[in-house]
């Protein structure tokens, strides 16, 4: 079988659907038998072409271009026999389309995104998921939520969890420490970590507001919030100012970075309003890192027993889960230990060999 992946999207900052679509490449790369992958992306390739996965460069910038001339023709040209595609279909394809949708946080809580996101979003999803011939999602909880959203039939859409992203690549401790300092931290200093873009959704203002009443009652350490810049990112600064030497904003990381911030983290803190799945909880658990959760969304799922997990939508219960962990070394001991054995359940090996039945229930 042909299948023919959109890597469009990867070469800028990376974010969760870069991160999926590269864990996903890599997943193919380690198997020797069934698909042969194309994978049509801008950017120069990131990792080297083998046997089983091939790169082919896309050329124009323009969206419009990209669904509407080039990968459509690139799936009669190519003769595939599955086109992937995440969030938006090309206007027409000459081979079955996979879709996947990751969440859809703009129709549950568009007061989360820019009036452009929900333009593009409102525009692209719904169609997309019409023409696909199968959808794949990422959690039980994002899957249960498209099937209500657009009366999809439970038949053509599947769960399939995501791999871990590159934060969790292993790091030298001394490695590790070297890095952070590069950041402006102190390796000697404590620092609760969370991860994710300046955004309502992951709910960074309820979070420095439990960071204030942590630190009134007698920790000293620090927040680091490890993530660029987005939509209502000034929410999240402004409410820092009153603790603003406690908290640090590193703006975006790269991979070793990233995993570098884990590795020296005296605990790991995910406050989002919802996720499909959050990666950045299996990057963190991976590491060992203690950490307390939202129980919104996925998270749940995801982190099984290996995470504390807290209301999102209240800033007491964020304040207790912190210093619960920060406090009770026993607890932190479990975690530290749990973490990364659920973290292991979780593959991109595993997430290609799923993703390889569904291109050939859906392929022609």
């Amino acid at each position: 079988m042909k299948a023919g992946i959109d890597a469009h999207m990867v070469g800028g900052h990376e974010t969760g659907n870069e991160t999926y679509v590269k864990g996903l490449i890599e997943g193919f790369k380690s198997r020797t038998d069934g698909v042969s992958l194309a994978v049509y992306n801008r950017a120069a390739p990131w990792t080297a072409a083998t046997s089983q996965v091939s790169f082919h460069r896309l050329v124009s910038s323009s969206p419009y271009m990209r669904l509407g001339v080039e990968l459509p023709l690139r799936s009669l040209i190519d003769r595939l026999d599955v086109l992937h595609m995440t969030y938006a279909a090309p206007i027409w394809s000459a081979a079955p389309v996979v879709l996947t949708v990751h969440d859809i946080c703009f129709v549950t809580n568009p007061e989360w995104f820019s009036e452009r996101d929900l333009r593009v979003l409102r525009s692209n999803v719904p169609r997309s998921i019409r023409m696909a011939a199968h959808v794949i999602t990422v959690s039980a909880d994002a899957r249960a939520r498209i099937i209500e959203a657009y009366r999809l039939p439970e038949s053509r859409i599947t769960a399939i969890p995501n791999g871990p992203g590159l934060g969790a690549q292993v790091i030298d401790p001394d490695d590790a420490r070297s890095e952070i300092s590069g950041l402006g931290l102190s390796p000697g200093r404590p620092y609760v970590l969370t991860v994710g873009n300046l955004q309502p959704r992951k709910n960074i203002v309820r979070l420095i507001k439990a960071f204030e009443q942590v630190t009134a009652h007698g920790h000293d350490l620090d927040l680091v919030i490890a993530g660029p810049r987005h939509y209502r990112a000034e929410d999240a600064v402004a409410a820092a100012e009153g603790v603003q030497d406690r908290v640090r904003f590193t703006g975006y990381l790269t991979d070793r970075q990233l995993a570098a911030c884990y590795r020296c983290a005296t605990a790991f803190v995910f406050p989002s309003l919802y996720e499909g799945f959050g990666l950045p909880a299996i990057e963190a658990m991976s590491h060992g890192v203690p950490s307390a959760c939202s129980n919104a969304g996925a998270l749940p799922e995801v982190c099984g027993d290996a995470a504390l997990l807290f209301d999102p939508t209240s800033v007491e219960a964020m304040a207790d889960a912190l210093t619960r962990l920060l406090d009770d070394t026993g607890l932190r001991e479990r975690l530290r230990v749990a973490g990364p054995v659920r973290a292991a359940l979780f593959s991109w090996t595993k997430s290609a060999e799923q993703t390889a039945r569904v291109y050939a229930g859906a392929g022609r």
